[in-house]
């Protein structure tokens, strides 16, 4: 596909749809609108706009369309796949002007939200209510429900209450082809057609821009309690997860950590933690508190039995925090031990679990490249963080053919290439393997709602 440079007269046209301090050519923002979390090369746009509201969005639409100029969507900038990184330049559309709660309704146990609101500042409004969105990405703090949405992100408590997927009742999308639609139901179940606005989550910006939501929320647990378990054996602290996962305990976080990560971890922040082969964090929900005792002394005698050489269970917020903020430290002890890590996403069926983790080990002695391994074990989903630095080349390609390599081995296996943070440019390639003959209709779908393949080119498909 051929695609029009962005010309002053576009840039005029533009501003006159959402205003001249509303989008720039400034090197500063066509800089810092280049690239997202991950771990590649950045790629300039050649403008950005930050619309107010969804008429602006289409208006934009209908102009780039008709122009054949690229628009790549942006939230928060958090995304570690590039599904934000403006491959062939045009322009990028910032939704963090669109970041109002709309309304919150808690006898519905719902709201509704633009797309650029922030996790965490939803979550903080939504805490008077008694209520509280769950997905829980550990980006929290920037990333915006937008974007979440778009690459149906999860976290720390998928394991108990699912993904973003399973909290979209509406939205209110714009597509390329002139439409500004309502999709969806204000409702928790119905079954009248096609679900459009399920289509549109975890479709990567590629179909249309969501520029509004209505989500399903959750009562906040009244009681919580965190575990942690050290044990001197991987296979033994997996198969203790499986234990867990098939006794009825229903746990709001199964959190596990390798050797390494816990070094890294201890090393950036100081924390003292056990030198142990590796750590699960539990973290128990109940809206009792009786039930709740008798759920952790339950888990605690099957991680003991289970083989755990070492047990925590705080009694009081502080000390719990502590453990979580040795969870939360995975990510910036890894950038502080090296400049860009690739961070892997699988997820794979259970009963293939440790295999995976086994097998991750297996290609880091097989490519001699480092690798951490950590995630969301309790639903199988894997992050193998390969340590390198993209300045060595030769290090940067081996920790990429390791990835790949562990990507083919969960789709053989029954899994899948990523769990939450979505293809984006990084995984890609792998699209045909995982999807073989539905990857044509699901371009097929591309092409109807986005003819000119104008809504982020070369991204996931």
């Amino acid at each position: 596909m051929e695609y029009s440079k962005v010309t002053p007269e576009d840039l005029k046209a533009l501003a006159s749809i959402v205003g001249a301090p509303n989008i720039s050519s400034e090197d500063y923002d066509l800089v810092t609108n280049a690239i997202d979390a991950f771990a590649g090369e950045p790629a300039l746009p050649e403008a950005v706009i930050w619309p107010e509201s969804s008429l602006k969005v289409l208006e934009i639409l209908k102009y780039a369309s008709k122009r054949r100029i690229p628009v790549y969507v942006r939230g928060g900038g958090t995304g570690l796949t590039g599904a934000s990184v403006p491959v062939h330049g045009g322009i990028v559309m910032n939704m963090m002007k669109m970041g109002r709660i709309i309304e919150v309704r808690p006898l519905d146990m719902q709201v509704d939200v633009e797309a650029g609101v922030i996790y965490d500042q939803l979550n903080k409004e939504l805490e008077p209510h008694g209520l509280f969105f769950p997905p829980d990405p550990a980006s929290g703090k920037s990333c915006t429900i937008g974007g979440m949405i778009a690459n149906n992100a999860s976290g720390l408590k998928a394991v108990k209450y699912g993904a973003t997927r399973d909290y979209v009742l509406a939205l209110r999308a714009v597509f390329p082809i002139g439409l500004d639609l309502r999709l969806g139901s204000k409702v928790f179940k119905y079954s009248i057609g096609y679900d459009l606005a399920r289509m549109l989550v975890g479709s990567e910006g590629t179909l249309g821009v969501i520029t509004e939501a209505t989500l399903k929320l959750r009562p906040l647990p009244k009681n919580r309690k965190t575990i942690a378990a050290y044990f001197d054996s991987i296979e033994a602290a997996i198969k203790c997860i499986g234990r867990i996962r098939l006794s009825g305990i229903e746990p709001g976080a199964i959190e596990f950590l390798d050797r390494t990560h816990l070094r890294l971890v201890a090393e950036w922040s100081g924390l003292s933690l056990p030198d142990r082969e590796c750590m699960i964090i539990l973290e128990l929900h109940s809206y009792s508190k009786v039930g709740l005792e008798e759920e952790a002394s339950d888990a605690i005698n099957l991680l003991k039995e289970g083989g755990a050489v070492e047990l925590v269970a705080p009694e009081n917020e502080a000390e719990a925090e502590r453990i979580w903020e040795a969870r939360r430290g995975t990510y910036p002890s890894m950038l502080k031990a090296c400049r860009s890590p690739i961070v892997g996403d699988i997820i794979v069926p259970l009963s293939k679990l440790l295999d995976a983790v086994k097998k991750a080990y297996q290609l880091a002695e097989k490519y001699q490249v480092r690798v951490g391994v950590m995630g969301h074990l309790g639903d199988g989903n894997i992050h193998t963080n390969w340590l390198t630095d993209r300045r060595n080349r030769d290090e940067w390609e081996r920790a990429l053919k390791a990835n790949a390599e562990l990507t083919r081995y969960a789709i053989e296996i029954g899994g899948a290439l990523s769990a939450e943070h979505g293809v984006g440019l990084e995984k890609k390639e792998f699209m045909p393997e995982q999807h073989k003959e539905v990857l044509e209709l699901m371009r097929r779908l591309k092409e109807f709602f986005d003819p000119n393949d104008i809504l982020n080119p070369g991204i996931m498909l």
